[in-house]
């Protein structure tokens, strides 16, 4: 029973990680900061300029953002390897408990 519980666990983490992942944007690196373009009107003059401001907003990738310990499981590649992990392992033990 544990091991068709790691199955379904296994199945539900990739598909709530490919869920976030496509709500987020579907990026390929996880990002921390958002970039907020406003382009501002010079009344003199008549000219426009672009100010770029970063806001702090974390979104899902298939990539961690850097090769730090603390931002790997925060990409779709760790939690769905995780997942096929527990898929497999649960599967091998099903397999070899029923031979």
């Amino acid at each position: 029973m544990i091991w068709r519980l790691l199955i379904i666990i296994g199945i539900v983490g990739i598909l709530v990680g490919g869920g976030l992942w496509f709500k987020d944007g579907r990026q390929i690196f996880s990002k921390d900061r958002e970039e907020i373009v406003t382009i501002v009107k010079d009344p003199l003059f008549g000219t426009e300029t672009k100010q770029v401001t970063y806001e702090p907003r974390f979104r899902f990738g298939l990539l961690p953002l850097d090769a730090t310990p603390q931002a790997i499981p925060a990409s779709l590649a760790f939690v769905a390897g995780t997942s096929l992990v527990l898929i497999g392992l649960g599967w091998w033990k099903l397999r070899s408990k029923q031979s």
